[in-house]
């Protein structure tokens, strides 16, 4: 009994130590209880690419909405963004034929939204949660005025994104990680980085030190703009090459809680930059499970995702005297 304590103990102390473990291991636990669930269908190379697809959007609108919470705001308007982005992005491909013009304007329009946010955060001090549930309002009306309300598809020339060469992993899955991978080395290995989690841990500090915090805090909501866009685009790929006005809905909260599942707090300051990318894995795998076993009523489906949300913020204020 005294070994087992003591190993558990030892558990927890790097458990606690590495940022990385907190999202890692319950991603490894659910990924073999749905083996041992479903063994003859989750690992078929058809369901892992399936997985990999739904997978993709999310996990790049997840690593932006990271750069907000990690200084300590939350960004409401990822999902309105990310459908105003491919929204536009079909309008442009289906008028022009231009696949690289209807990226580059789906990238633009994610700039101009995070730039918005973080104007009106930095400049005009309003609460993030405000600013950003109002721009989910907003830019969700841009999205159904410039559809006129309907369904735009046959959007073929996005199916390169979802080639894999007989792989079964999708370039554009590739090209996410390789997105994430830059996200990462920014956060990890940049001062730009460093600023963001000092604002998160304590912004005061970081503005006596000289540090221009306003000017960190923007471009973080200006780039997590730029990435909404790009999900946008994953969007479109992912989504069966169509886009219809309510595209992406909810994306916005299922981004947060893949933040959160992926181990990082609402209070910012701490979490490892590959969180968001294993708590968007875990969102997908979770519902891909439920699924395969024939749970396919919404309602239960999100009371699942919601049981599990709460099961991985506990941890995370674990040891904090109030929680607000």
């Amino acid at each position: 009994m005294a070994r087992v304590k003591t190993a558990f103990r030892s558990f927890a102390i790097i458990y606690s130590r590495y940022e990385i473990l907190r999202p890692l291991i319950p991603l490894i636990i659910l990924i073999i209880a749905s083996i041992v669930i479903a063994p003859r269908y989750f690992l078929t190379p058809t369901n892992v690419k399936v997985v990999l697809m739904q997978s993709t959007p999310l996990s790049i609108i997840a690593s932006g909405e990271m750069l907000v919470i990690l200084k300590g705001s939350v960004d409401l308007s990822a999902g309105s963004v990310q459908a105003a982005a491919a929204m536009l992005a079909a309008i442009v491909t289906r008028s022009t034929g231009n696949v690289v013009l209807a990226v580059a304007s789906a990238v633009a329009i994610g700039l101009l939204a995070g730039a918005i946010n973080g104007l009106l955060v930095t400049k005009f001090k309003i609460y993030s949660f405000v600013a950003t549930l109002a721009g989910l309002v907003i830019w969700r009306a841009f999205v159904i005025v410039i559809s006129q309300g309907k369904l735009i598809y046959g959007l073929s020339q996005y199916s390169l994104l979802t080639n894999d060469w007989g792989t079964y992993i999708p370039l554009g899955f590739i090209l996410a990680l390789a997105i994430i991978a830059l996200v990462y080395v920014v956060l990890a290995r940049t001062t730009f980085g460093r600023y963001i989690y000092g604002i998160g841990s304590n912004e005061e500090a970081v503005r006596l030190a000289g540090v221009r915090a306003d000017l960190v805090k923007f471009l973080s909501f200006t780039i997590a703009g730029a990435l909404y866009g790009v999900g946008g685009i994953m969007l479109i790929a992912m989504g069966g090459l169509a886009v219809d006005p309510w595209s992406a809905q909810g994306n916005e909260l299922n981004a947060i809680a893949s933040c959160v599942i992926g181990g990082i707090p609402l209070s910012g300051g701490v979490g490892s930059p590959l969180g968001p990318l294993m708590g968007a894995a875990t969102l997908t795998i979770l519902n891909n499970i439920l699924v395969l076993v024939g749970i396919t009523e919404l309602a239960l489906q999100q009371t699942v995702v919601g049981i599990v949300l709460i099961a991985a913020a506990a941890p995370l204020t674990r040891g904090l005297r109030y929680v607000k």
